[in-house]
């Protein structure tokens, strides 16, 4: 009993500290996440800047928390950095269709003028 009971307990608490760990891909995943958000120019608007530094703060949060063994801490946080970034991209797209919007008005109201001579 003792030989199966031994290798089970070691077992058992290898897979329950390495369930803890911060995941690689996830923490991948939030950095492509910040990546996407930098890249369709979250930081030329203000709402959205401020979103994608919180997300980027909060990765570097997140890890400094899974380096001193705060695993369930650091996986919470890194979802906020993800749905930071995310929200900065959304911001973002947003922002870019109101201004196609409003661009697209101004040339319908330019065509609609009568042209005077």
């Amino acid at each position: 009993m003792t030989r199966i009971l031994g290798p089970v307990i070691v077992t058992l608490f290898v897979v329950g500290c390495a369930g803890n760990q911060l995941p690689p891909a996830r923490v991948a995943d939030t950095q492509s996440s910040i990546s996407a958000a930098a890249a369709v120019g979250a930081e030329q608007h203000p709402t959205a800047a401020l979103h994608l530094k919180m997300a980027r703060d909060q990765l570097k949060e997140a890890q400094g928390l899974a380096e001193r063994g705060k695993d369930a801490e650091a996986k919470l946080v890194l979802d906020r950095a993800t749905a930071d970034a995310e929200l900065a991209m959304i911001i973002t797209r947003e922002a870019e269709a109101r201004a196609n919007v409003n661009k697209a008005r101004a040339d319908v109201d330019a065509l609609q003028r009568p042209n005077s001579f």
